[in-house]
């Protein structure tokens, strides 16, 4: 009749932590890939930070022939306008010139923390409006986004995403985070040398780590500099880990 059934399953590496445990056994992926097969109209989404090549378990070997990996990068620059200026047909709030392009400036296009810089410039707005009867036209402006980067409840709201790739990074490969504390302080990045120098680790170290984390889509190489490629979370860095 046309209908299907999805089931998303978030954090999809948790399922190899509770194998490794025991709370699962490892016929549970054969089950699942069981499931895939049973009919069409039946579909598994699975997210998480690891990639699947990454979980090489024997237990999760019968999935690389039934699953297509697709990997969620950055909204684009025009993505994220769309998102924050017309995240509903009734929205009624504006941007002054400039603000959508600073947002994606802030996020990189982190679909996140483009949502949660949108809701708290709407907070900000009603809190203002409607409790403290502030008289303002219904645009953001640049004041108002600098408002809410400078409070630190912006990085509390935002925790979960910080902290996610903060952890992340202490997984698999070391010496991640020790990088990531490099690059926070150069919002240009640094080449391998100096990363290097800064860290006082081996060459071959800071290239396997730099590896892991451009795998992982937390810094990116122009050129021949290494960099955070999000903004807010080279901050958090700052703010949280140095």
């Amino acid at each position: 009749n046309g209908t299907g059934l999805i089931i998303a399953l978030d954090e999809f590496e948790q399922l190899e932590v509770l194998i490794q445990t025991g709370s699962l056994t490892p016929d549970f992926i054969k089950f699942l890939r069981g499931l895939v097969q049973l009919s069409p109209h039946i579909g598994f989404a699975f997210a998480g930070l690891h990639t699947l090549e990454e979980m090489t378990a024997d237990y999760f070997n019968p999935f690389f022939a039934s699953v297509l990996p697709i990997h969620v990068n950055y909204l684009s620059q025009a993505t994220t306008r769309q998102l924050v200026a017309n995240p509903d047909p009734d929205f009624a709030l504006n941007y002054a010139p400039g603000v959508l392009d600073k947002i994606y400036t802030l996020t990189a296009g982190q679909p996140y923390l483009t949502q949660l810089l949108g809701f708290q410039l709407v907070r900000l707005y009603n809190h203002q409006r409607f409790e403290q009867n502030v008289q303002r036209p219904p645009t953001f402006t640049q004041d108002d986004l600098q408002q809410i980067t400078k409070n630190t409840d912006l990085f509390s709201k935002g925790r979960y995403y910080f902290t996610g790739v903060w952890n992340q990074a202490e997984q698999d490969t070391p010496h991640q985070q020790t990088v990531l504390k490099a690059l926070a302080d150069i919002p240009a990045g640094l080449p391998v040398e100096a990363i290097a120098r800064a860290t006082k680790l081996q060459k071959p170290d800071v290239v396997n780590a730099l590896q892991m984390l451009g795998r992982h889509d937390v810094i990116e190489q122009t050129q021949s500099h290494w960099r955070i490629i999000v903004p807010l979370f080279r901050q958090w860095v700052l703010k949280n880990m140095n």
